[in-house]
């Protein structure tokens, strides 16, 4: 039964009365603790949009202003040991995310995806289920009671009935492995891994599909697939019934279910299925990801007594991921981000017109990991990455060479790579003046090319990123030569080249010297 709509008939809001006759209720502090990073702090309340005589660049093409949707009683703080819990449910649920970027097969596009305003509600008939309830049993009554409150904190009303699994870590972790299996272009994969390996990212003969498996099988606490029945299907790790640990984790995945159900979160198969849409795809699972990682801390703090929130506390603390822990940095940042970032990027959005401010960016979403980065060049003027091609250079190289890998590179990508040898905030401001970027790899044997071009948002900008990569590339490999256009570096199995021209960027790599002469000679002008 789909639980009545957050303000519809038969909805009761939870009055301070009710919280405070629950055990363990305890009256909040009135300053929050500042000793954890801002990310993790709660939300100030919602501020009423820009109206007219706000700046043009921070109201949307289509945008009107309504106010942010009604906050209710006022609600506990989130407490350090509440925003520790939080940080371990996001590093958990972002290992357990599912591989969308490498899809097998491209699916079906869906007419919703171009519609430019919200879904129109369905009429109460169409809530009705095709297939009979379960009958009632005390998980199934929780369940309803998480969906009821997701509902209400989230303010978006259920359309029809959402199948919930809840499975031993042991039963979803072998599903989850029979999804990967089914959604997983193994082959495509490998050929980012490949590239990744030319980067230093990953290391030498890393299985990349099977690696990915391993952390995510391990790891995964819920997972939610977008569509409806039967392809569809929400799906929750526990032992231990639906404690308030694995409350948490389905009030999370339950955002994802409602979300979709208004705004088709099958986008991201979309993007997944398309060439050199990773970037994209990154930024928009960061909206998906921060606008449910950000219901979850309310449904935290506000749904949950201090000794619920203890309690699964005490459930996360045991859980041990060796696998994730040994996993490259590459990995575990990559899977991270559409949470960490993701959550700072829907707080901004909240903050500036509540609910209503997120919604709409469902309808015109990020495209760019730069945007959710910098949710200014989203909000204000739009800051649109540029196109950067790179053509098929395998004839350019000689006879045998094939085309393989064709990624997107954005800041994120820029960011991570050179996180590698330098200091993060070193490699953030080198990467932060990033407006475009494509790579490709080419195939002969076991030889593998690679060709990445940049685009800066100025020569200045480009420039830094090639200071900082050169200090990079140095690291890795050592002394540097020079030639008439480019920086070089060698290995024993490897010969690389940095291009720098005005605000273009350009890192070479190839097995062999005469390969690096060509492919460099290959650079497609300005």
């Amino acid at each position: 039964m789909t639980p009545p709509a957050s303000g519809g008939p038969g909805w009761q809001p939870a009055g301070d009365a009710e919280r405070q006759n629950r055990p363990g209720w305890e009256p909040d502090p009135d300053a929050e603790p500042q000793d954890r990073p801002s990310w993790l702090r709660q939300p100030p309340p919602a501020q009423p949009p820009p109206g007219p005589g706000s700046p043009a660049g921070l109201q949307p093409r289509g945008w009107t202003p309504t106010p942010p949707p009604p906050e209710g009683p006022r609600r506990r703080r989130v407490g350090p040991q509440a925003a520790g819990l939080i940080l371990l449910l996001v590093v958990g649920l972002a290992m357990s995310g599912l591989v969308f970027a490498n899809r097998r097969d491209p699916p079906a596009p869906a007419a919703s995806a171009t519609t430019a305003g919200p879904p129109p509600t369905r009429a109460p008939a169409a809530q009705t289920p095709s297939t009979p309830a379960p009958a009632a049993t005390p998980t199934t009554a929780a369940v309803r009671a998480v969906q009821h409150a997701v509902a209400e904190l989230r303010g978006l009303r259920f359309e029809r009935q959402v199948p919930v699994t809840v499975e031993s870590p042991h039963k979803l972790a072998k599903r989850l492995v029979r999804v990967l299996d089914q959604e997983t272009d193994e082959a495509r994969l490998r050929r980012q891994g490949q590239a990744m390996e030319l980067l230093g990212e990953l290391p030498p003969g890393t299985d990349l599909p099977a690696l990915m498996e391993r952390v995510q099988a391990e790891s995964v606490l819920g997972f939610y697939l977008p569509g409806k029945p039967p392809k569809g299907g929400l799906y929750v790790r526990s032992s231990r019934g639906l404690d308030p640990y694995t409350r948490i984790i389905l009030a999370h995945e339950l955002t994802h279910a409602v979300t979709d159900q208004r705004y088709d979160l099958t986008r991201a198969d979309r993007l997944a299925a398309a060439d050199a849409r990773e970037d994209e795809l990154a930024a928009y699972s960061g909206l998906v990801e921060g606008d449910a990682t950000l219901l979850m801390q309310r449904y935290l703090a506000e749904r949950l007594t201090p000794a619920e929130q203890a309690n699964a506390g005490l459930a996360a603390a045991t859980d041990r991921t060796p696998q994730r822990d040994a996993a490259p940095a590459v990995v575990r940042e990559s899977m991270l981000f559409p949470y960490q970032e993701g959550l700072q990027f829907v707080r901004t959005l909240y903050q500036q017109g509540g609910w209503a401010a997120v919604n709409r960016a469902y309808q015109n979403p990020p495209t760019s990991t730069e945007q959710l980065l910098h949710p200014e060049r989203y909000l204000g003027t739009r800051d649109r990455p540029q196109s950067v091609p790179v053509p098929d250079l395998s004839g350019r190289l000689g006879g045998g060479w094939r085309p393989s890998a064709e990624l997107s590179f954005g800041e994120l990508d820029a960011r991570l790579l050179l996180q590698g040898e330098l200091a993060v905030t070193t490699a953030e401001a080198a990467a932060a003046g990033w407006d475009g970027g494509r790579l490709r790899t080419f195939q002969r044997g076991k030889s593998t090319a690679l060709i990445l071009r940049t685009v800066w948002d100025s020569s200045a900008e480009a420039t830094q990123f090639c200071d900082a990569m050169t200090g990079w590339a140095t690291g890795r490999f050592g002394s540097t030569t020079r030639t008439a256009s480019t920086l070089r570096w060698s290995s024993p199995t490897q010969h690389t080249a940095l291009s720098c021209r005005g605000p273009r960027v350009a890192w070479l790599s190839a097995s062999d010297r005469p390969t690096l002469d060509r492919l460099t000679k290959a650079i497609p002008t300005p």
